[in-house]
């Protein structure tokens, strides 16, 4: 079974939205100006980290002897549970082969201060001449202990980009959008890149099923049994993210193994997928789906001097931006003149 499952998980399809995403990303790397902030959001499982690997590697090609163009560090949650910047720098001091703060340093982590592993950094990237930091799970980094910390450590890897003239890439599930609103000297230096699931119009859902077909090339099925004649349940099951395709084909193979079948059924996909964990998948969906909406069009029957609101009852209203020191126009109210005796 083991072959099977390396085939699988290192199956080789043609993932258009893989394609599209890398090439925006690259893109957008090329011509980020040094202490610009990109963030690259999606749905679970449905390819980040890959992409920006496989991003990073065009941009950066070839390196030379003591020449780290790029990093990439996973955002680990260290500190009981909580996201940690002084495991996150040390982390990054590690992937840059410092000296004193790498794995063969033989000097204990938990001794050095944040201050002190940030200035090492903020050396280290300027001599091994990084152009680019990526921070992959970033959304990890809305999970700090004290109150206000997302925001701190959102500005601090802003700063650590002005500082040094990197490039910073934060890599995340759409929750990461939680935390790139907070400031607005963020978004200043902030741009958004999307790495969608497939939609259901004809194009897309066709996209997606060749998807299944070549999955189904791969698989030891039953007879009349395949992905592509359950791709509506597939399509259900996965939100459209190629990544949980896999992840449930590897898991319904282990569900006919454990039966002791030879060949794979649609009850195998079925006992190993439940609504709890689609409904979580599909309501983060429903928020970065409608966070990223881009900036409408001229023309388009919105004035651009209103705001949309909603009021209890989740009714649409509409009002209008007032310039400073302006008030809507009112009749004042007339009051009997006050009678002197």
């Amino acid at each position: 079974m083991k072959p099977l499952r390396d085939s699988i998980a290192n199956a080789k399809v043609r993932h258009l939205h893989f394609d599209q995403t890398i090439k925006a990303t690259v893109s957008q790397i090329t011509f980020a100006v040094p202490g610009t902030v990109l963030a690259l959001v999606g749905p679970t499982r449905v390819g980040k980290s890959t992409a920006i690997r496989a991003a990073a590697k065009q941009v950066y090609p070839r390196t030379k002897d003591g020449y780290i163009p790029y990093v990439i560090v996973d955002c680990s949650r260290t500190d009981a549970g909580f996201m940690s910047m002084r495991y996150l720098t040390l982390d990054l001091l590690g992937q840059l082969e410092h000296p004193f703060y790498g794995a063969s340093s033989g000097k204990s982590r938990v001794s050095q201060t944040e201050t002190n592993a940030r200035l090492a950094l903020r050396r280290a990237v300027k001599y091994r001449e990084t152009k680019l930091i990526i921070v992959d799970e970033a959304h990890h980094l809305l999970r700090i202990k004290n109150s206000g910390g997302r925001e701190a450590a959102l500005e601090s890897l802003k700063c650590l980009g002005n500082e040094t003239g990197a490039v910073i890439v934060l890599v995340g599930s759409y929750e990461l959008l939680k935390g790139c609103f907070c400031s607005a000297h963020f978004n200043g230096r902030l741009t958004l890149i999307e790495f969608p699931r497939y939609g259901t119009s004809d194009l897309q859902m066709k996209q997606f099923e060749s998807i299944l077909a070549t999955f189904d090339q791969l698989l030891p099925w039953a007879k009349d049994n395949s992905l592509l004649s359950m791709s509506d349940l597939v399509y259900d099951g996965t939100l459209g993210s190629c990544g949980l395709v896999t992840s449930w084909v590897l898991a319904a193979l282990g569900k006919m193994d454990a039966s002791g079948a030879t060949r794979l059924r649609k009850e195998h996909f079925r006992n190993v997928r439940y609504l709890q964990q689609i409904d979580a998948i599909a309501s983060e969906i429903n928020y970065g789906e409608n966070v990223l909406r881009p900036v409408e069009k001229e023309g388009h029957g919105k004035d651009a001097s209103s705001t949309s609101s909603t009021d209890e009852r989740g009714v649409g209203r509409k009002f209008r931006r007032l310039k400073p020191g302006r008030r809507n126009p009112a009749r004042d109210s007339i009051s009997r003149p006050k009678v002197v005796p």
